[in-house]
């Protein structure tokens, strides 16, 4: 019975915590951002295009500016926003202006920076926050020294990760705090499991 426990439990732990969590339009904090454009005149791309490209931060600061440059390969214009520019967390717009060949055009965009590189997953943070504390309350409910490990385990990931990385587009004083308190619960609870088997 205590075998199927935690094989229950590991196979419960590892689907969420496997889960994929890509977003799109959303990059990572502090790294660099290529924004890709396919700019047409009547349908075909064109090299002669003169595409520019400002960029602002949440702010509203206009953190870049310049020439966009033709990709011969995709038939796209690209520009690359450098890894320095992007550590404030929230939108950013950013505006291209097209001219050459008949064509002057501008338009608007705007893109998302989060600590983690994802949006809109605050549910699936809860849920993985729940299952971990699930599993330790049931391991110590049961008695069941594995099973209770296993959501220690489970609490380790979950602290370090949201240290690292906030909780969706969070990260602050708050965020590090409740890492910090679930780390040391998980640190608690190890030690006191690892206590249990040694003196048994």
């Amino acid at each position: 019975m205590k075998t199927k426990n935690i094989y229950a439990a590991f196979i419960v732990l590892s689907f969420f915590l496997s889960l994929s969590l890509v977003s799109a339009a959303t990059y990572k904090q502090w790294t660099p951002i290529e924004l890709r454009h396919p700019i047409r005149i009547d349908g075909a791309p064109s090299s002669s295009i003169l595409a520019n490209i400002t960029i602002r931060n949440p702010d509203n600061l206009v953190i870049s500016s310049g020439e966009m440059t033709f990709n011969s390969s995709t038939l796209d214009y690209n520009y690359t926003l450098v890894s320095g520019r992007t550590g404030d967390i929230g939108t950013y717009n950013y505006d291209i202006t097209a001219s050459g060949n008949g064509l002057n055009k501008t338009e608007s965009f705007s893109f998302e920076v989060t600590p983690s590189g994802d949006t809109g997953v605050l549910g699936f943070y809860f849920l993985m926050i729940i299952l971990s504390y699930g599993v330790l309350a049931l391991g110590i409910y049961k008695q069941d020294i594995p099973v209770t490990v296993l959501g220690t385990f489970a609490l380790y990931f979950v602290g370090i990760y949201i240290l690292f990385y906030g909780l969706d587009v969070h990260k602050n004083f708050l965020t590090n705090g409740f890492s910090f308190i679930t780390l040391g619960v998980a640190f608690y609870v190890s030690i006191k499991m690892a206590h249990e088997l040694i003196i048994d």
